[in-house]
């Protein structure tokens, strides 16, 4: 899987033209370049022209590259200056609006041909992940695979005479000619995740997987079929090798990357963990904390972080009841908040956020945000949660394959493919509100914070200060980043002396 910091820089990356530098260089797929230069919106304010109004701006930008078709719902337009040789060239989007944040309005970083060429945008837009080079990626034998790369890349290219040879059991390592219009960074990281399955399949390995073969197909990796399908996947691993009797083994590749998860694969590693003795001892020992996942999972978004809030004495079962019941009410001053009857606790915890406009709040979802992001913190300090979700999934059947590859002047060198079972990379994983839970509204339920050795990573409890344009991973997308390792467990049992909730309304 990408790396969690590699996958933050591209989101970085891809949040638009909006968001893009002057100077920022855009390349086309044979090399050449324009410099991004400006990007003007109408209108400037933000809102929505009236036809005869966008009309009229169509006919004063006779020169603009139009990108994207004008509907009958169109209302706004923005325009991005580039520089290219021949002298400055515009491209124009239609919008059916335009918010009045500038960085807000999410424009493709794509004009034509050309796409943002920042270092991991790049790798990105490699071209060779199973995505972009397999039609088919469901069920498929190691000479499906080959065919759809030889149809795709060409008979003569070096990266397919790589797979046939990684998947007739060639001995490593194997060095081969430099791909035309590759990088190496996308060939280690994306390539390598079709090779690696067939390496397994071959027993081209090095490490511990045959265990998790042993334990989950009942023998080896031989006769398995190979699936890139994500909805197979659900997330958790980049490829899944199954028998005809339905046994699988998921494989997350890692290339000085990070796997991820959802609470679906954390529930079917529940699953596949009542199947083993270890792993039932494992279900034993962390029981609390997969009843605390299933609940969570089960209360959704809006009712989480209420049911989390009571649990660990933030606020009282009337008080979320009092929450709920304010979800459709229109925004108020937070200056008149003892208008409304709440309660010492509740209007502290109102007035004890923080919101970019106190002037107009909606009590629901700022009430919401306060008790979800004080109640991540509890789970993080009092319970075995971050230690159970990690060593569930680890010991799951999940195989972490490290590509081990070099790059020289003339010819790349795949040394090998390392495997480890269970992983240990990540020292602890911790609930998080900061990216779903706000005083504006919610995005989701929550999300996962990871420590991979550096500490314990900072919650971020403030407001978005532009529209969110990356998609959110929620619990139900999220233990996308629990992946691999363990942290030490602590006591689920709550300390009396905690300074939250019911003791701070003193």
């Amino acid at each position: 899987m990408r790396d969690i910091l590699d996958t933050l820089s591209v989101l970085t990356e891809s949040t638009g033209l909006a968001g893009r530098k002057p100077g920022d260089k855009f390349k086309n797929p044979t090399g050449d370049e324009i410099t991004f230069s400006q990007i003007e919106f109408f209108p400037s304010e933000g809102g929505k022209l009236e036809p005869a109004q966008l009309d009229n701006i169509i006919k004063q930008l006779p020169n603009v590259k139009w990108q994207n078709a004008k509907t009958s719902k169109t209302g706004g337009i923005a325009v991005a200056t580039f520089t290219a040789n021949e002298g400055d060239v515009q491209y124009g989007f239609f919008k059916d609006s335009i918010k009045p944040d500038p960085t807000s309005n999410y424009i493709p970083n794509q004009v034509d041909d050309y796409r943002f060429a920042g270092k991991a945008a790049e790798k990105i837009q490699s071209g060779l992940t199973p995505q972009d080079l397999l039609t088919r990626r469901d069920n498929l034998t190691s000479e499906e695979i080959i065919n759809q790369l030889s149809e795709k890349l060409g008979a003569d290219n070096p990266l397919v005479d790589l797979a046939s040879k990684v998947a007739g059991g060639t001995k490593f390592p194997i060095r081969f000619a430099i791909p035309p219009n590759a990088s190496f960074t996308g060939f280690r990281d994306y390539f390598c995740e079709i090779l690696q399955p067939m390496a397994l399949q071959v027993g081209s390995y090095i490490g511990n997987a045959g265990e998790a073969a042993e334990i989950f197909l009942g023998g080896s990796f031989a006769d398995t079929l190979i699936s890139f399908d994500s909805a197979k996947n659900a997330g958790l691993s980049d490829s899944i090798l199954t028998k005809e009797d339905g046994k699988y083994v998921k494989i997350s590749t890692k290339g000085g990357k990070g796997a991820q998860a959802s609470s679906k694969n954390l529930i079917d590693a529940v699953n596949e963990l009542n199947n083993t003795p270890n792993g039932k001892k494992l279900l034993e020992k962390y029981s609390d904390s997969i009843d605390l996942m299933q609940e969570i999972q089960k209360q959704g978004q809006y009712k989480a972080p209420l049911y989390l809030g009571v649990k660990y004495d933030i606020i009282s079962q009337d008080e979320a009841d009092k929450i709920l019941s304010l979800r459709n009410q229109k925004p108020i001053n937070l200056k008149d908040i003892k208008n409304y009857n709440l309660g010492k606790n509740l209007e502290k915890l109102a007035l004890g956020r923080e919101t970019d406009n106190p002037e107009s709040v909606n009590l629901f979802y700022h009430l919401l945000a306060s008790v979800a992001h004080l109640a991540a913190i509890e789970v993080n300090d009092r319970t075995d949660f971050s230690a159970a979700a990690s060593d569930i999934l680890n010991n799951g059947a999940l195989v972490q394959v490290y590509t081990k590859a070099k790059q020289g002047k003339d010819e790349w060198v795949l040394e090998s493919f390392d495997t480890v079972y269970p992983g240990k990379s990540i020292k602890g994983v911790y609930l998080s509100a900061g990216k779903t839970y706000y005083s504006t509204g919610v995005k989701g339920n929550y999300t996962f914070k990871i420590d991979r050795g550096t500490g314990k990573p900072k919650e971020d409890n403030a407001e978005p200060e532009t529209t969110d344009t990356t998609p959110d991973v929620d619990l139900a997308k999220a233990a996308k980043q629990i992946a691999q390792g363990t942290s030490k467990p602590i006591s689920m049992k709550p300390k009396s002396d905690k300074g939250v909730g019911r003791q701070k309304r003193k």
